[in-house]
């Protein structure tokens, strides 16, 4: 499917970058809001934040440094509160240590009825867990609710906005590393962009074989792809590290990626298949047995 383009709104409320936005699309109720959690309570006032709505906590893992995320849900309360009060109160409870970013869903005209809002909690959540991006906070999946067919299409309608919305204010929370189709699904000007690797090493007499894709974020390995599991006593200790990690959270079994992994450079990327540094540049062909190297100096000079 050809992806629709889309003029998006942003208003920065204080004048920065790192302030208070609000966005919105032509012709579209919903508005999202990015606020840092230090000015939560200054949009308390907003009529529109007292609504039924969605949020989304950013935040990332001091340890480990993976980016985090939970998706909730609010209704108006009998008080008059909404989805920014249901925030507020996560600033003292077991979320409050990890998160420092918010973005909030809601509508210009008060739209979002529990049904409506339980639906689209669900849909998020299932998408984030999908795209494998951050660590999903939620601990039981939402209740996706019942609605009509007709209610589905205008909700996922929403969902569409949202979710490129959220892209564009900097958080791939729903952008999965290569799109969902196999390789033997990809139109044919796409397999310009699958490279291979396959080469056998000293270390382990074991011929490894790897796919990897390019894309605008960088190179991804393919689940499916091979690892070779043992690593020469030269290899940088990043990428030993994440091999390390990998493997105990089951990612990397028996020698073989589980889960598309995606990596800055072509040269890091075969390292951590290969187990040792090497150059990605040349180990990387594509189709025709055409190294990456060659491939990128035909580009600059087609």
């Amino acid at each position: 499917m050809v992806s629709r383009r889309k003029n998006i709104n942003i208003f920065l409320m204080d004048g920065d970058v790192t302030g208070r936005m609000k966005c919105t699309l032509s012709n579209w109720t919903g508005v999202l809001y990015k606020i840092p959690r230090i000015q939560l309570a200054s949009l308390k006032e907003r009529d529109e934040l007292k609504q039924s709505g969605l949020y989304f906590l950013f935040g990332k893992d001091d340890d480990s440094q993976k980016d985090i995320t939970y998706i909730g849900q609010a209704t108006t309360r009998k008080n008059g509160e909404g989805v920014l009060f249901r925030v507020q109160e996560h600033t003292r409870d077991s979320h409050a240590d990890y998160f420092n970013d918010v973005i909030i869903l809601t509508t210009q005209n008060n739209s979002f009825g529990p049904t409506e809002i339980s639906y689209l909690e669900n849909s998020f959540t299932n998408l984030a867990k999908e795209a494998g991006r951050f660590v999903v906070k939620n601990g039981n999946e939402p209740n996706p609710g019942h609605v009509t067919e007709e209610k589905q299409a205008e909700l996922d309608e929403i969902i569409e906005y949202a979710t490129m919305i959220i892209g564009t204010l900097g958080y791939k929370l729903f952008v999965p590393l290569i799109q969902p189709e196999s390789i033997s699904q990809v139109k044919q000007q796409d397999n310009e962009q699958f490279l291979y690797l396959k080469r056998r090493t000293k270390k382990s007499n074991q011929e490894i074989r790897a796919t990897c894709k390019r894309t605008t974020e960088g190179f991804v390995v393919l689940k499916g792809s091979m690892v070779d599991m043992i690593a020469a006593p030269y290899l940088s200790q990043a990428v030993q590290k994440l091999r390390e990690e990998l493997s105990k959270k089951g990612v990397i079994q028996g020698g073989i990626l589980q889960q598309n992994q995606l990596f800055n450079s072509a040269s890091t990327a075969a390292t951590f298949v290969l187990g040792m540094d090497t150059n990605g540049r040349t180990d990387w062909k594509n189709q025709m047995g055409i190294t990456l190297k060659k491939l990128e100096e035909q580009e600059v000079n087609d």
